[in-house]
């Protein structure tokens, strides 16, 4: 699962937390939500500052690669409102 899918993950799991009507499903879904917030969290991190190879295999000192950036872009501002 990559970032974004972990991002989009803990968001689904947030929405239907409430509308398990039991308070012991409602907090399972809450943790599981936190647990891939905190792999999406890790994921931007190690992506934004860690050495990566670009796509063209060339070793990057930093930085997400363009089709990284998308993918984040994508999940954090589907609509696409955001102005670069």
């Amino acid at each position: 699962m990559t970032g974004p899918e972990h991002f989009k993950t803990a968001q689904r799991l947030l929405a239907e937390a409430p509308e398990q009507h039991d308070q012991e499903k409602e907090r399972t879904y809450v943790a599981y939500a936190q647990a891939h917030a905190t792999l999406a969290q890790a994921a931007a991190t190690a992506q934004a500052g860690g050495p990566i190879f670009n796509e063209d295999g060339e070793f990057v000192i930093g930085g997400m690669t363009e089709p990284q950036e998308a993918s984040w872009k994508t999940v954090l501002d589907p609509e696409g409102t955001t102005a670069e």
